[in-house]
């Protein structure tokens, strides 16, 4: 499927062109950039669970007490939600715009079992309670955008 060769105003390709609260997926683009762009979004899935694994036993000391502060779940609940919220605006199938999603899914679990495989040695991810919640928190935000949605309007 090759770009067609737009008019100009964007009606034609995409119906809610323009409308403040519909986004669709981008019709003039061709599938090698479509490839491209889930690609892209992948890399960075892989780049957002690099700093949110680095980062998940940050620890801030308020007095003499060491608090931990794991911002990177935060962080994951935006970056995910963000990375398919993108790549629906490449493509209308919902499966393949959750690819970002179990790309980071695979990452977190390699990072999870490295020191079980024959070539890893140092724990990369800790055995706590924050990396559960990773786990979920990430994995949810990702997911939200792909649920089904319903209308409430009804039907003509």
């Amino acid at each position: 499927m090759n770009a067609k060769k737009s008019t100009g105003t964007g009606q034609d390709e995409e119906p809610n062109w323009g409308h403040p609260t519909k986004s669709q997926a981008r019709k003039d683009t061709t599938r090698a950039e479509r490839i491209s762009g889930i690609v892209w979004l992948s890399i960075g899935a892989l780049f957002g669970l690099f700093i949110s694994v680095l980062y998940i036993g940050s620890r801030i000391t308020v007095g003499d007490v060491e608090v931990p502060l794991p911002w990177t779940i935060l962080f994951a609940l935006v970056f995910n939600r963000a990375l398919t919220k993108t790549a629906l605006l490449w493509t209308d199938n919902k499966l393949i715009a959750g690819i970002p999603a179990l790309v980071w899914l695979a990452g977190y679990l390699l990072a999870v079992m490295w020191p079980e495989l024959p070539f890893g040695e140092a724990t990369l991810m800790p055995q706590t309670v924050w990396s559960m919640l990773l786990l979920v928190v990430g994995l949810a935000a990702a997911a939200w955008p792909l649920r089904p949605q319903f209308s409430l309007e009804p039907l003509k």
